[in-house]
């Protein structure tokens, strides 16, 4: 056991390299989508959105740029500190007689694999709203109607098919999501039901970054193709677009299987107010 304070100090400064370097990458690709993409969808006016709503998206570009920029400068900075502290360290600690190289490093690298495993760790985990529930899917749920059955009998819902690189499908619930479910917050009788495909690792990142609250199934690649061309009744040439949206109205029957996006406001807000108006059958 090594007992010297100056090798122990080095090598924590070492081992939380790792825990600040791996969002660096993470930061530039958040960028990417939520800037970079983003003002590329709004300029060229991807989707038909009113002056009020790209308004909103550019103050949502500008605020993100900000954020992602400052938290990629402010990381490597610290990184480079922590490095160059690390080292000045080491050279002390090399300097005394109990120095002894294959235990110190070997020492070190465990504590760096450790610093990256409990990184990857928190990219797995997910503690997020309490409202956003992942729900299990049986065996038994190979169509929209089973997995209605089990958890939204007599409501209607909303169904959303996303991925997790999907832009389009990120920039929906960056922008627009939140408020259509504040219209809807005061009812009982309606549900969001997210499914997605893509990396399981980032898509619970991505429901707490962006706070998706309601109901989320996360398939494999087969198995989301396989629901989402039962679920809008395709064939089996039918190609996977993402998004996705569709309505079930209270008895579990898809009622529209290519419903609006969230930033079509007046339109989806008509139409899942004209499901919500009708009693179950």
């Amino acid at each position: 056991m090594i007992k010297s304070k100056l090798f122990w100090a080095a090598s924590i400064l070492l081992a939380l390299i790792p825990l600040i370097v791996l969002d660096i990458p993470k930061h530039y690709i958040d960028w990417v989508r939520e800037v970079h993409d983003e003002t590329i969808e709004t300029v060229y006016n991807s989707y038909n959105l009113s002056q009020a709503q790209k308004t909103q998206v550019l103050d949502h570009i500008l605020t993100a740029n900000n954020y992602l920029m400052a938290m990629m400068y402010i990381k490597s900075f610290l990184s480079l500190i922590l490095l160059c502290a690390g080292i000045y360290l080491f050279s002390r600690y090399k300097r005394q007689p109990s120095f002894e190289f294959w235990q110190a490093s070997g020492t070190v690298i465990l504590l760096v694999a450790v610093s990256i495993a409990l990184k990857v760790f928190s990219w797995y985990s997910f503690t997020g709203n309490e409202k956003i529930k992942l729900i299990s899917r049986s065996g038994a749920d190979t169509t929209l109607q089973s997995i209605y059955n089990r958890n939204f009998k007599g409501k209607v819902v909303y169904v959303d098919f996303w991925g997790t690189t999907c832009g389009p499908c990120l920039a929906e619930f960056r922008n627009f999501t939140k408020q259509l479910k504040a219209k809807y917050k005061n009812r009982n009788d309606i549900a969001y039901l997210y499914v997605c495909g893509g990396h399981e690792s980032v898509w619970r990142q991505q429901l707490a970054k962006y706070d998706i609250e309601g109901s989320h199934i996360f398939l494999n690649e087969t198995d989301y193709r396989n629901l989402f061309k039962q679920a809008i009744r395709g064939s089996r040439d039918t190609v996977v677009a993402m998004p996705r949206y569709l309505i079930m109205d209270k008895t579990g029957k898809v009622a529209d299987n290519n419903a609006p996006r969230p930033s079509d406001v007046e339109v989806i807000y008509n139409l899942l107010d004209k499901y919500l108006a009708l009693n179950k059958n």
